[in-house]
């Protein structure tokens, strides 16, 4: 859609959607009106946020629930971005209120089995039951509290999520007495509101439900017409200048555009669910509600306007030194504000935490400057050092056994520097066959763990009953089959040094939980074993799936083990994005064949350079070099690589030289096999050179008839 020109979205119901798209938007200056609600923690240039946030969903029924009902309350919510933000600050709110929570479970997206939750609200009874259960799995967690003879006046569930639609999909039966609270509902009782869902429904054509993220929509599809009408513009910046600070009547009420961070001011109410499937609305915050999306201050959305953060003061302090990075750190920790620089630099976003070690691997490269704002933030900027040069488009850059001349691997490098530098956990992406390991072990060779082991686990080869063994070791006896005398684990292999889990979104998600308790412990239990063990391990993860989406729409991924192994992300280009390295590549692949077998073609014919210039490379790295091997093998001893030499589906057909020169499928194969046997001294090292297996290796043998004695 943006190589077609489009610039404005609307859309994009998911965290994890939003988030995989900010750097697109942020390339092309386009501009996205998010209309969910979500949790809050970012502040994005490029995004208009009508949904709601924590501080004026959560503190409100916290604070009704208080009053109305009690202190204990019961969090069950998915296995996703929204429920464990939302219900940290859940966790924080209780605390200064004197309540606490009883019970808490995150279940992966699509769970359906809720029995354990009904027995664990027996015997914890909670005054309530605060759900932040997203997507189908609200289907079975309803029915199943109704089926077990918990209903609304017994156990009544409170949940910023479920509305008009999401009733409609579960049954007005199981709903019954249950509450939500929003900014809208279609039940609100103003002619505005009344005229509103009329003509909406008129709109749709059908006698439809509108739920808060429908009419979210609305409001900000409306409010972007009105901007690009009177601005005559359509660039992102222009249309949020024109909205910030603008207040607007709606069918809700009053809502203002706040002018820091483009999110909606507005009224919040609380609706308890009639038979009918609609609200009634049973508290109303009479006054706007401002969105807070850091949440720095507690508030009070009962009765007054939250804390005003100083906003104004912190942005002057920014543009005076804006062509530098430039972060803004509350006192826990916690980002408030980074710059597009801070945020490349250090690989974050606002509302991530950075602690003094991140910065302080920083120092070589830069003078950090600290300043105290109205003793509640401190802004850091960090000043480039004079002698650190600047790397030049084009020029050839090498982090260790890695090299490339493409800009974009150039930055991810850079990226890759600052991580041998530390000893944060590195999440590295790309698809199959592009190198991560290599880069891994790339950033362990430059980082202070040099010295000590690199220990590579492919996680996805694993039998799912033997990850934990393998990766924390078990003691003699601990199960049957356990070798004698017990084995030490791959976190105790790699003590001091790195341990790389390939292939990490291929992990059962059953062991993720123990992998992220050793994580954030840093501690290991054998199998079978009562001691814990201390462990000094640098992780580095790699996989070719993309995370956020296995988060968000498959439930195979744990969010909170991602966000511990994304503290730095670096994203390796597809071969064919880098096609300026593809000859340098093969240059490197020729020299080490040439060390490995003494002899063979030191260089490659231009027209088989072409060829390999235009190929796809859909193995990436890996492909190349086991072509090149096989080509090199082929070619043996002549000087050069040639077409010819190149596999049939890289060849272009010439028919001048084709009865000449190309060798058929089955021939080339057979001259492939008789090298590699005359090169090795054994059938398992020629398989290697191959890439087969052994007994792949002896039934070619037996078809071609190939004698390894005379070969």
């Amino acid at each position: 859609m943006i190589a077609r020109g489009i610039r404005i979205f609307a859309g994009c119901y998911s965290s994890a959607c939003r988030k995989a798209i900010l750097p697109l938007l942020k390339q092309h200056d386009c501009l996205l009106m998010y209309p969910a609600l979500y949790e809050g923690k970012e502040t994005d240039k490029n995004v208009l946020y009508t949904g709601e946030v924590p501080n004026q969903q959560i503190e409100t029924m916290l604070n009704y629930i208080i009053r109305h009902f009690g202190k204990k309350i019961f969090l069950v919510g998915s296995d996703y971005i929204y429920p464990h933000y939302t219900n940290q600050q859940v966790h924080h709110l209780l605390s200064k209120k004197n309540g606490f929570v009883v019970g808490e479970h995150h279940l992966p997206l699509g769970h359906t089995n809720f029995s354990f939750i009904i027995d664990e609200l027996k015997t914890t009874a909670p005054d309530v039951v605060l759900s932040t259960v997203v997507g189908e799995s609200q289907i079975p967690f309803y029915r199943a509290l109704y089926e077990a003879g918990f209903s609304a006046e017994k156990m009544p569930v409170f949940s910023p999520i479920t509305k008009e639609s999401e009733i409609k999909a579960i049954g007005e039966t199981f709903m019954a007495g249950h509450y939500a609270c929003g900014g809208y509902f279609q039940s609100i009782d103003s002619e505005d509101n009344i005229r509103f869902v009329d003509q909406f429904k008129k709109f749709i054509g059908c006698d439809t439900v509108i739920s808060s993220v429908m009419f979210n929509t609305y409001i900000g599809v409306r409010l972007l017409l009105e901007s690009i009408t009177e601005t005559g513009s359509t660039y992102y910046q222009t249309l949020l200048d024109y909205l910030s600070g603008k207040m607007y009547e709606t069918p809700e009420g009053t809502i203002c555009i706040d002018a820091d961070h483009h999110h909606l001011s507005r009224k919040i109410r609380i609706g308890r669910i009639s038979i009918n499937g609609q609200f009634t609305i049973i508290w109303d915050s009479k006054d706007t509600i401002k969105a807070c999306p850091f949440f720095l201050e507690e508030t009070d959305g009962m009765s007054k306007q939250p804390t005003k953060v100083d906003w104004q003061a912190m942005i002057l302090e920014w543009g005076k030194i804006s062509d530098e990075p430039v972060l803004l750190i509350s006192q826990t920790g916690q980002v408030v504000y980074a710059n597009q620089k801070a945020c490349d630099l250090l690989k974050i976003e606002p509302g991530e935490i950075i602690n003094d070690n991140k910065l302080s691997e920083l120092k070589y490269s830069f003078t950090i400057i600290r300043e105290y704002i109205e003793s509640c933030f401190e802004l850091i900027v960090l000043r480039k050092k004079q002698n650190e040069g600047r790397q030049v488009q084009g020029e050839k850059m090498a982090f260790s056994s890695v090299v490339t001349r493409n800009a974009a691997f150039q930055k991810q490098l850079k990226i890759a520097e600052v991580a041998a530098r530390c000893n944060a956990n590195v999440l590295i992406l790309g698809e199959t066959g592009v190198g991560k390991e290599v880069l891994a072990c790339a950033i362990h060779s430059q980082s202070s763990r040099a010295q000590k082991p690199f220990v590579a686990v492919n996680t996805a080869a694993l039998p799912e009953n033997l990850i934990a063994s393998e990766l924390f070791g078990y003691v003699d006896g601990a199960f049957t089959g356990a070798r004698k005398g017990g084995k030490i684990g791959k976190f105790e292999m790699a003590q001091g040094g790195t341990l790389f889990l390939d292939e990490i979104g291929d992990m059962p998600i059953e062991q993720q939980a123990a992998l992220l308790r050793t994580i954030e412990q840093r501690k290991i239990t054998r199998i079978g074993d009562t001691k814990e063990r201390a462990i000094d391990v640098r992780i580095i993860a790699a996989t070719n799936k993309s995370l956020k989406e296995e988060i968000a729409f498959n439930g195979s991924f744990r969010s909170d083990l991602y966000f511990r192994l994304n503290v730095l992300s670096i994203q390796i280009p597809a071969l064919r994005d880098r096609r300026e390295d593809i000859l340098e590549l093969v240059q490197k692949f020729l020299a080490q064949f040439q060390e490995e077998y003494k002899n063979g073609p030191k260089r490659i014919s231009d027209k088989a350079a072409e060829i390999l210039l235009s190929y796809s490379w859909p193995g990436n790295v890996r492909e190349l070099r086991n072509m090149m091997e096989r080509s090199f093998l082929l070619a043996f001893p002549e000087d050069s690589i040639e077409p010819w030499h190149l596999p049939d589906e890289l060849s272009v057909q010439n028919s001048s030289h084709a009865s000449s020169t190309e060798l058929s499928l089955s021939e080339s194969t057979k001259q492939s096999i008789i090298t590699a046997v005359n090169l090795t001294s054994t059938l398992t090292e020629a398989s290697k050179k191959l890439g087969i297996s052994r007994s792949t290796l002896y039934r070619k043998l037996k078809e071609f008839d190939i004698n390894t004695k005379s070969s």
